[in-house]
C-alpha cells in the first residue's frame, strides 16, 4: 500500500494524512479501502488498488470477449442480441473504472446531481489525494439499505426511505440521464441515526440520451 501511494500522489501516506490504518477496512472489487484522517480531522475512507489488477483485466476481458466472439460465430440468436458488442462494453467500463480519476470525476458529478435531495448523499471527494491508482473520499457511517431489521430497530420509516431512494433514482435515470450503474446494497448505506442514504462506489455509471429518457 505504501509502495502504490508514494508514487501516485508525491509522498508516504504518513505524510499525506495525519493518520493512515494500514490494515483494509473492507475489500472494493478492484481495491481494497484504508480508514484514515487528514490533518484537519476529517475522516475519510481510501481507495488504493490492487497490484497487478490491471494486468489481470485486461487478461480476463480478453477472454471473454474471445469467447463471445465464438459463441456468437456459431449462434443467430446471439447474433440477434449483439453478444460481442455486449462484453465489448463491459470491458470499457470495466477498464475506464480501473482509472479512479474517472470514478472520482463520476462522484462529484453524482453529488451535484443530487444536491437538494430529500434523505440522499454522495460522498465528498478529496481531489488532491487521488490519481490513477488511489482515491480519497469521506468515510460514510452507515449499513446496508437491506438490513431491515437493523434499519427497524433505529426507528427509521422504511417507506420514506425508499421514497427518497426512488425519487433519486428517478431524477438520475430520467431527469439527469446519468445514474450509478452498480446500485446493490454494497453500494447503498443508510445512516441509522439521520436515515439518508449515501451512493457508494462510483466506479460505474450510465448515461441515456434526452430521445432515451
Amino acid at each position: 500500500v505504501v509502495e502504490l501511494i508514494t508514487p501516485e500522489l508525491g509522498a508516504t501516506p504518513d505524510k499525506l494524512y495525519a493518520n493512515f490504518n494500514l490494515e483494509p477496512l473492507a475489500a472494493a472489487s478492484t481495491a481494497q479501502v484504508h480508514r484514515a484522517t487528514l490533518h484537519d480531522g476529517t475522516q475519510v475512507a481510501v481507495k488504493v488498488q490492487r497490484p497487478d489488477i490491471l494486468a489481470k483485466t485486461k487478461a480476463d476481458l480478453n477472454i471473454i470477449q474471445n469467447v463471445a466472439s465464438a459463441l456468437q460465430a456459431r449462434s443467430q440468436a446471439l447474433a440477434n442480441l449483439n453478444l460481442k458488442g455486449i462484453t465489448r462494453k463491459l470491458a470499457n467500463g470495466a477498464m475506464n473504472g480501473l482509472d479512479y480519476r474517472n470514478e472520482a470525476y463520476y462522484t462529484r458529478r453524482l453529488a451535484d446531481n443530487m444536491a437538494g435531495m430529500p434523505g440522499i448523499h454522495v460522498p465528498m471527494v478529496y481531489m488532491e489525494l487521488c490519481s490513477t491508482r488511489v482515491m480519497t473520499e469521506e468515510f460514510v457511517q452507515g449499513i446496508k439499505l437491506t438490513k431491515t431489521q437493523q434499519i427497524d430497530a433505529a426507528g427509521l420509516d422504511r417507506v420514506t426511505l425508499a421514497n427518497n431512494f426512488l425519487s433519486a433514482v428517478i431524477k438520475q435515470l430520467l431527469v439527469d440521464g446519468f445514474f450509478h450503474g452498480d446500485p446493490h446494497p454494497g453500494n447503498l448505506f443508510v445512516n441509522t441515526e439521520t436515515g439518508v442514504i449515501t451512493f457508494l462506489d462510483l466506479g460505474l455509471i450510465g448515461e441515456m440520451t434526452q430521445q432515451q429518457r
